[in-house]
């Protein structure tokens, strides 16, 4: 769309800049929100599976390929709970989310 006179190209100057101001806010809540998940859940799964495995562990018969077996089978449900939990904010923790194809794009869209 072209403007026909100065007061629409005014228009359209103000509606293209609140909505940069728009996007920009938009990226700063999706960058300081807290994680989805929320903490009663993971708390609850985390005492589901500790009933689990506490059950397995008392049926089993007391030998090193159990215990062993238990240890890391505890060891990688924990590190699935924790990837789920830093996967939930992605713009913090030891994994994150990089910004380089974003500000790549916001290159791509501000030079046209």
């Amino acid at each position: 769309m072209t403007p026909a006179d100065a007061r629409q190209t005014a228009a359209q100057q103000a509606a293209t800049q609140q909505l940069q101001k728009l996007i920009e806010q938009r990226w700063i809540l999706a960058e300081q929100s807290e994680g989805a998940i929320p903490a009663p859940l993971i708390v609850l799964l985390v005492a589901w599976l500790t009933l689990i495995f506490a059950s397995f562990g008392f049926r089993a018969p007391r030998n090193g390929t159990i215990v062993f077996t238990c240890l890391v089978s505890g060891a990688l449900v924990a590190a699935a709970i924790y990837l789920i939990v830093d996967m939930d904010s992605p713009f913090s923790g030891p994994i994150q989310v990089s910004p380089a194809p974003l500000q790549r794009a916001l290159a791509e869209l501000t030079t046209q």
